[in-house]
């Protein structure tokens, strides 16, 4: 369900966290201040370290069990690259047609592209390279966290991420460097900590230390605690803060008693989550901006984006694990 959650987050940061964007292309009904509540609420948004938080926690889990390998994860990266190049075709064939000056552009574009350690074609895509290097050097991470106490662990992970944090935000995005071998390996640092603190959660529960008893069946008092963190992060402009948010809403969460249709709704935008992922920004911001803003209304926009995305999502995730099947992998 949280893999749900954190799409349905990304997709909303995606449509209004550009407040120009919100003012001049929608219809917002609520302000505080001078301020589209929907911008102030994309605060509360950050889908990067859930999905690292929830990718650290399976891994660990794989690794428990000891199914994660170098050769493992070069499979496992080899069908999420499938699915990323059979997007890439889509779009940027039809982007050929609709913007012959961006697409699909040099040599050294469509390489940089096709490889993901450039994102030029859909900016969303930039996680995928430093998510391939996490997950390729994952067991020595893990090995790590088998050596050392999990509090030292906090620290160490924590200090390499408000470093790498503020060599990002101080140098690589002042000069715009974002494709450089430097910046790659900065953002390797920064996202390494939410993704030790889901392999952390794993451990703690094989313990059995996850999960707070007397929280159980206290689903009027959660929401109310997750709507105040919610709140509070709206107040907080700064992305440092994210990762640790993150966790305290997942923390929160998993102890919901979820049921019905919403929690079918979760698991059915969790299983497609990654193919939105990378299709959603094309229809938003890269060909069919005027197409989903045309809706006016924030929600109406962001129903439009979802049911687009979901469209042509479960199609393309079907044609990918055809091939994946057909290559044996």
């Amino acid at each position: 369900m949280l893999k749900g959650i954190a799409i349905l987050m990304m997709v909303f940061l995606h449509l209004f966290n550009r407040v120009d964007v919100v003012i001049t292309q929608t219809t917002p009904i609520l302000y505080i201040g001078s301020i589209p509540f929907v911008n102030i609420l994309t605060r509360a948004c950050p889908p990067v370290p859930f999905f690292l938080i929830l990718s650290g926690y399976g891994l660990d889990y794989m690794y428990a069990q000891g199914r994660v390998s170098f050769k493992n994860q070069l499979h496992r990266l080899l069908k999420l690259y499938i699915t990323y190049w059979l997007v890439l075709f889509i779009f940027v064939s039809i982007g050929s047609i609709l913007r012959p000056n961006v697409y699909p552009g040099d040599l050294y574009k469509v390489i940089g592209n096709i490889t993901s350690y450039n994102s030029s074609y859909n900016a969303v895509s930039w996680f995928l390279f430093p998510y391939m290097l996490l997950s390729l050097t994952s067991i020595i991470i893990f090995r790590i966290l088998d050596k050392v106490n999990k509090y030292f662990a906090i620290i160490l992970f924590c200090f390499i991420y408000l470093i790498s944090a503020y060599i990002y935000s101080r140098y690589i995005a002042v000069k715009q460097s974002y494709d450089s071998v430097f910046a790659h390996v900065v953002v390797y640092f920064e996202l390494m900590f939410s993704f030790v603190i889901g392999a952390l959660l794993h451990r703690q529960n094989i313990k059995g230390k996850l999960f707070i008893r007397s929280l159980k069946d206290k689903n009027i008092l959660l929401i109310v605690c997750l709507l105040v963190l919610v709140s509070l992060k709206c107040f907080i402009r700064t992305m440092a803060f994210d990762p640790f948010y993150s966790f305290v809403f997942i923390f929160l969460f998993i102890h919901l008693n979820v049921k019905g249709v919403f929690r079918s709704f979760l698991y059915f935008m969790g299983k497609y989550s990654m193919v939105i992922w990378l299709t959603h920004s094309f229809f938003c911001i890269h060909l069919f901006p005027k197409f989903i803003y045309s809706f006016k209304l924030p929600l109406l926009i962001y129903a439009a984006l979802l049911l687009v995305s979901i469209s042509v999502s479960v199609p393309i995730m079907k044609l990918s694990q055809s091939v994946a099947k057909k290559l044996r992998l």
